[in-house]
């Protein structure tokens, strides 16, 4: 076999995209839960009927991508998340979650904070971009 990374000298940290994460605890007890055969449509219906957003921050607030990891079921969305001063929202439903961003440039270092859990009324955050 032949060693890419130390034949093209890509082993250095610089090389590897830091992926950002935020692990964010069960926060709506009674939220349906997605049955395990639906498609992503049926999916997205049930997520749309939960009442909880875990608010989360990207700092440094760089375009980045963002996903989740439920279980062993992990997506990223292919576009750069919308945010409001480094913040989005994410609905969350009666599991645990894992929210990541990844650095649409791949090189930038992120973080991802779990800043609250608040209702999906909560007028604080009325003009949070929500997925």
């Amino acid at each position: 076999m032949i060693d890419v990374k130390t034949r093209d000298n890509i082993a250095d940290d610089s090389n590897w995209p830091f992926i950002g994460s935020a692990m964010v605890k069960a926060d709506s007890p009674g939220s349906m839960p997605i049955p395990e055969d639906a498609s992503q449509v049926q999916g997205e219906e049930v997520v749309q009927s939960w009442r909880k957003v875990a608010v989360l921050k990207v700092v440094p607030d760089v375009d980045a991508y963002f996903g989740f990891q439920a279980g062993s079921h992990m997506q990223f969305l292919n576009v750069p998340v919308k945010k409001k001063d480094g913040l989005f929202g994410a609905r969350v439903g009666d599991g645990d979650v894992r929210f990541l961003v990844i650095p649409k440039d791949l090189k930038s270092r992120l973080s991802l904070e779990h800043v609250s859990t608040v209702d999906i009324d909560d007028e604080g955050y009325s003009e949070l971009p929500v997925y």
